[in-house]
């Protein structure tokens, strides 16, 4: 007899989802395009992705996929294996199921998509009014909080990034050599910052540009 796999790693509601699907992502590719068919809900259960927009001339960069975390793919969202991925999916209509059984998981489901929402607005409270230097303290104090430390691996290049902030590369690289120079960050390789003075950080990402 088939062992039964095992539970999706996430928020419990997964748990209670029936006919899920698991696959395997190689770095760059595609986990999720738009107009792809069928609507599905999916759970991120190893590695690393990269969720954004695809326009005529770039990307933008609305944020990351970390183990636990979930996504729809009725969405104009691109989302794309940074690292060698393990994801499990099912049809959206299932997670209706759910909600028509079990009403408070429901609300535990809605809650989880809307943190999506919730990080989509602050990009765009951030691109609105927030100068670079702001953009730039307030994504190292997310990641500082996101990966429990002060040393902080970057996600993917750093033209991801200065996309993700909406800047160039050299305005990016300028910026982190600055803080570099005033004690702010270390720099210890291409993908890692050493955070140094936390305060400087939250002073800086306070800033707006109105």
């Amino acid at each position: 007899m088939d062992a039964a796999p095992p539970p999706p790693s996430g928020p419990e509601w997964l748990s209670r989802l029936d006919g899920g699907v698991r696959r395997s992502h190689a770095p760059g590719a595609a986990i999720s395009v738009p107009d792809a068919g069928e609507n599905r809900i999916f759970v991120l259960e190893a590695g690393l992705a990269r969720i954004s927009l695809a326009g005529e001339a770039r990307a933008l960069t609305l944020g990351y996929l970390r183990p636990g975390g979930i996504f729809v793919t009725h969405t104009r969202g691109w989302v794309e294996a940074l690292e060698p991925c393990e994801v499990q999916s099912w049809p959206v209509m299932a997670m209706l199921g759910l909600i028509a059984r079990e009403p408070e998981m429901g609300v535990a489901a809605f809650r989880e998509v809307g943190v999506l929402l919730h990080e989509a607005l602050n990009l765009i409270e951030d691109l609105a009014f927030r100068p670079v230097d702001a953009r730039l303290a307030r994504f190292l104090l997310s990641e500082r909080r996101i990966q429990g430390s002060d040393s902080i691996r970057l996600l993917g290049t750093t033209e991801a990034l200065a996309t993700a902030l909406g800047t160039s590369r050299q305005t990016l690289s300028t910026l982190l050599n600055q803080m570099v120079r005033e004690g702010v960050i270390a720099r210890p390789d291409r993908q890692r910052v050493q955070i140094l003075d936390c305060g400087t950080l939250v002073t800086r990402a306070a800033l707006s540009s109105g």
